[in-house]
C-alpha cells in the first residue's frame, strides 16, 4: 500500500522530492556549496515522420504519419564531504511518446522511465568500502497494450583490502528484487554474494572466487540456491639459459545446486566454456580456420570491457556488408538453449529492434557451420531464417532462447552492425557508432520440477605450453602444447600438439621458415590424430618488395576415416613508392573429406591502394575464385565466381569528404551484379557556435534494379555554454522491381544542462 501511494504521487513529484533532497543534503555538508557538487541536464526530442510504400504494381500498402517525443532530465549530487568519502547520488526520468497512424489505424503508446540511485564509497590505497541503492522503474501505456509498471531495486555492499605484499580481498553483496507493481507476471528476489582473492609470488599467480546465488520466483514458489568456487593458477618461467619458457595454467569450477520446485518457473544452469571466438566476414558458414579467432574477453566475465566486437554503424565509405560471429567453444559436445550477448550501454527498442540473429553450430574444429533455427534444427546455410532477441529492460544484453536445447562443441550467433538508415530516423540516440559486445553467456534452462534436489558439477581445465629452443642458427624450436579437460558427466577430453618449428634467414634476401607435427585429441571416448606440416619461402630483394611461398598441408585420422587437406599460396607485396601499393595473391587449395570427395579451389587476389595526396585516396580490388568438386557418387562440377571494387575519397578541405566506389560480383549462372555507392560530408562552418552539415549517399544495385538514397541537412546552434539546439531532416527513398518507398523525418533537439 506504501508503494501504490508513492505512484499516485506520479514520477514528476517524485523527481521534485529528489531535487529538493539533494539540495538540502548538499547544503548541510561542510567546505562547499551545493552549486559545486549538484549537476543536471533536460533534452527535448521531437521527431515527425512521414513515409508512403507502394509495391511492385504501384498499390500504396503503407501510408504513415508519426510522432515521437522523447523527453528526459537527469540530476545528479557527486562530492567528497571528507578525504576519503565520495557520495554520488541522483534521479533521471525518462518519457517517451510516440504515435502512428496508417491506412486506418492509430496506435499511440507512452514509455515512462524512473531511476534514482544513491552511492557511498569510503577507500585509500589499501581498502574500500561502499555501500549504495538503485531503482529503475518503467511501465508503458497505449491503444495496442498497457503493461503494469515493473521495478528493478538493487541494495549492494562492497569491501576491498589491498594489502602489498599479500593476497588482496573483494567481497561484494547484493539484494535484488524484480516485479510488477501488481505481482501477477514477475516477482523474483535475488541475493548475491561475491568473495574473490588474487595472490601474485614469483612466478606464480593465484585467484579464488566464490559466488553464492539464491533467486527466488515468488509467483511460483520456486527457489534455487546455487554455490560456485573457481580456483586458479598459473605459473610462468624460463630455464636453461632462457632455452626453455614453460606456461601453464589450472582451473577448477565446482558448482552446487539446490533447487526446490513449486508450481512452475525456470531454472538456468550456467555453462563454462574453454574460449572466446569472433570474426567478421561475409559468409559465416566457411572457413573454419578463420571462423575460430580466440577472443578471450567474451568468457572473462567483465561485462563491462569490449570485447572489440563493435555492432554500430558502419561509415557508407567502408561499409562491407560483413557480418559478426560472437561465440564459444566449450571444448566438450555441450548441451545449451539460451544465450546472453552483452553491450556495453542500454538501447532503446528502435534501436535494439534493427539487430538480426542466427544461430549456427559446429561439433568438430574440423567441420564446417551449421545454422539452426528456434527449434534447434537445421536449416539451410545464409538463409533468411532469424532466432528472436530480446533486449533486457534492466541488465544491458539480449537474450536469445531456444524452443529445443541443442547439443554441440562450438556454438556462435551471428549478427549485422546497426543499419545506417535506423541511426537516422533515431537521432535521440547518441553515438551510434559505438556499441560494443562485451560478454557471451551460455544457459541451460530447464523447469524448476525437472531439476529440483541438489546436483553438483565439477569443470576442470589444465593447460601447458613448453617452447624449447634446441638450435641458434638455424633457429629450430620443439613446442608441446597440451590441453585438458575434465566435466562431469562430460569425460576427459585432451588435445596434444607437439611440433617441430624452423625459421632461418639465409640472407639478406631469403628466409626459410618450416613446421611439422602431430595432434592427438580424445574427446566424449573418440580418439583421433592429426599430422600437420608446412613450409615457407619469403623474398625481400629490395625494401618496399615482399614475395612469400607458402605451401601447408594437414591429414585427419578418425574412427570415421581419413581426410586431408592441402594448399599452396603465393603473396606479394610491393610499395615502391611513398602513397603506392600493391598486392596480389594467388593460391590452390586441395582437400578430401569421408566419403572421397575432391574439392579443389583456385584463388586470385590483386589489389593497389594510391594516395597521391593526402587528401585523396584510390582503391581497387579484384578477387577470382574456381572451385571444382569430383570424386566419391556426384558427378564433377566447376564453379566460378569473381568480384571486383574501385573506389576513392577526396577531402579537399577539412570539412568536406566526398566518397565513390563501383563492385561487380558474378558468380556461375548468375547474372552480374553491379553495385555503386557515393556520397559525402560537408561542414561549411566548423568551429562556430552555428554549424550546418549535410549529409548524402546513394547506393545503387543492379540486383532488382534497386536505388537507395539518403539525404540528411542538419543545424546545431550552441544557444548558450550549456545549451544546445540541433534540427536536422532526413530524407530516405528506395526504389527497386519489388517495392518502392519514401520517408522523411523532421527531428528537434534541444539539450540544457548546469
Amino acid at each position: 500500500m506504501q508503494f501504490s501511494r508513492m505512484r499516485a504521487v506520479g514520477p514528476a513529484s517524485v523527481c521534485i522530492c529528489t531535487a529538493i533532497a539533494i539540495a538540502i543534503f548538499g547544503s548541510l555538508l561542510p567546505g562547499k556549496s551545493w552549486a559545486d557538487m549538484i549537476s543536471g541536464s533536460a533534452e527535448l526530442d521531437v521527431t515527425l515522420s512521414r513515409s508512403k510504400v507502394k509495391d511492385a504494381n504501384g498499390v500504396v500498402t503503407s501510408d504513415s504519419k508519426g510522432s515521437d517525443v522523447m523527453h528526459k532530465y537527469n540530476l545528479s549530487l557527486d562530492t567528497n564531504p571528507f578525504p576519503l568519502l565520495r557520495i554520488s547520488a541522483g534521479s533521471v526520468f525518462l518519457q517517451d511518446i510516440s504515435t502512428l497512424h496508417d491506412l486506418g489505424t492509430s496506435p499511440h503508446s507512452r514509455t515512462t522511465t524512473l531511476s534514482p540511485y544513491i552511492d557511498a564509497m569510503l577507500s585509500n590505497t589499501i581498502y574500500q568500502a561502499g555501500l549504495g541503492y538503485s531503482r529503475t522503474e518503467s511501465w508503458q501505456t497505449g491503444s495496442s497494450e498497457t503493461t503494469p509498471a515493473t521495478v528493478n531495486e538493487d541494495y549492494h555492499v562492497t569491501l576491498g583490502w589491498r594489502p602489498a605484499g599479500l593476497p588482496d580481498l573483494t567481497v561484494r553483496l547484493s539484494h535484488a528484487n524484480t516485479f510488477d507493481v501488481d505481482r501477477l507476471s514477475q516477482d523474483t528476489t535475488t541475493n548475491m554474494a561475491t568473495i574473490g582473492s588474487q595472490y601474485t609470488y614469483n612466478m606464480f599467480k593465484l585467484g579464488y572466487q566464490f559466488t553464492g546465488t539464491d533467486s527466488m520466483d515468488n509467483l511460483h514458489g520456486t527457489d534455487n540456491t546455487s554455490l560456485l568456487h573457481n580456483g586458479s593458477v598459473s605459473y610462468a618461467d624460463q630455464f636453461f639459459n632462457q632455452r626453455v619458457s614453460l606456461y601453464t595454467h589450472y582451473n577448477v569450477t565446482y558448482l552446487q545446486s539446490t533447487t526446490t520446485a513449486g508450481n512452475g518457473g525456470f531454472v538456468d544452469t550456467p555453462l563454462f566454456p574453454q574460449s572466446g571466438i569472433s570474426a567478421s566476414n561475409s559468409d559465416p558458414s566457411q572457413g573454419t580456420a578463420e571462423q575460430n579467432v580466440d577472443n578471450p574477453a567474451l568468457k572473462d566475465g567483465n561485462f563491462t570491457a569490449t570485447a572489440g566486437i563493435n555492432l554500430g554503424v558502419v561509415p557508407a565509405a567502408v561499409d562491407t556488408g560483413n557480418k559478426w560471429s560472437i561465440g564459444v567453444d566449450f571444448l566438450n559436445v555441450t548441451e545449451i538453449n539460451k544465450i546472453l550477448i552483452w553491450v556495453d550501454r542500454q538501447l532503446p527498442s528502435a534501436i535494439a529492434g534493427a539487430f538480426s540473429w542466427q544461430v549456427w553450430v559446429r561439433n568438430a574444429s574440423t567441420d564446417n557451420w551449421t545454422q539452426i533455427d528456434q527449434n534447434g534444427n537445421t536449416v539451410a546455410a545464409n538463409s533468411a531464417n532469424t532466432v528472436p532477441a530480446t533486449f533486457g529492460p534492466f541488465q544491458n544484453s539480449f537474450t536469445l532462447k531456444l524452443n529445443n536445447s541443442v547439443k554441440t562443441r562450438f556454438i556462435k550467433v551471428v549478427v549485422n552492425t546497426l543499419p545506417q538508415s535506423t541511426a537516422l530516423t533515431n537521432p535521440s540516440f547518441q553515438n551510434p557508432e559505438r556499441i560494443f559486445v562485451t560478454e557471451f553467456q551460455g544457459f541451460l534452462s530447464q523447469a524448476a520440477a525437472q531439476v529440483q534436489g541438489t546436483s553438483a558439477k565439477v569443470s576442470q581445465n589444465f593447460n601447458m605450453d613448453v617452447r624449447t629452443r634446441l638450435l641458434d642458427s638455424p633457429s629450430l624450436y620443439h613446442s608441446l602444447n597440451l590441453s585438458l579437460a575434465d566435466t562431469t558427466g562430460g569425460g576427459i577430453t585432451y588435445i596434444l600438439d607437439n611440433s617441430l618449428i624452423l625459421d632461418h634467414r639465409l640472407n639478406r634476401i631469403f628466409s626459410v621458415g618450416a613446421s611439422v607435427g602431430r595432434e592427438d585429441l580424445s574427446s566424449g571416448g573418440q580418439q583421433s590424430y592429426a599430422y600437420l606440416y608446412n613450409a615457407s619461402l619469403k623474398a625481400t630483394p629490395l625494401a618496399g618488395l615482399s614475395n612469400t611461398l607458402v605451401y601447408s598441408g594437414r591429414i585427419d585420422h578418425s574412427s570415421k576415416g581419413t581426410t586431408d587437406s592441402n594448399s599452396v599460396y603465393l603473396t606479394n607485396l610491393a610499395q615502391p613508392y611513398k602513397g603506392v601499393a600493391f598486392n596480389l595473391s594467388t593460391g590452390y587449395s586441395l582437400s578430401t573429406n569421408l566419403t572421397g570427395q575432391e574439392s579443389g579451389n583456385l584463388s586470385l587476389v590483386g589489389g593497389a591502394s594510391i594516395t597521391p595526396r593526402q587528401d585523396l585516396s584510390f582503391n581497387l580490388s579484384y578477387n577470382r575464385s574456381i572451385t571444382t568438386l569430383s570424386g566419391a557418387a556426384a558427378a564433377s562440377t566447376t564453379t566460378t565466381s569473381q568480384s571486383g571494387l574501385m573506389g576513392a575519397t577526396y577531402r579537399p578541405f577539412s570539412n568536406l569528404y566526398l566518397f565513390a566506389s563501383l563492385g561487380v560480383q558474378q558468380a556461375e549462372s548468375r547474372k552480374a551484379q553491379y553495385v555503386q555507392n557515393y556520397g559525402g560530408t560537408w561542414s561549411p562552418f566548423p568551429d562556430g557556435n552555428l554549424q550546418f552539415n549535410f549529409a548524402y549517399s546513394e547506393n545503387v544495385n543492379s540486383l532488382n534494379n534497386e536505388k537507395n538514397t539518403s539525404l540528411t541537412p542538419s543545424l546545431s546552434w550552441k544557444v548558450a555554454p550549456r545549451a544546445m539546439l540541433s534540427l536536422s531532416y532526413s530524407l530516405l527513398t528506395s526504389d527497386s522491381l519489388v517495392s518502392s518507398s519514401k520517408s522523411d523525418y523532421l527531428s528537434m533537439m534541444l539539450r540544457l544542462s548546469f
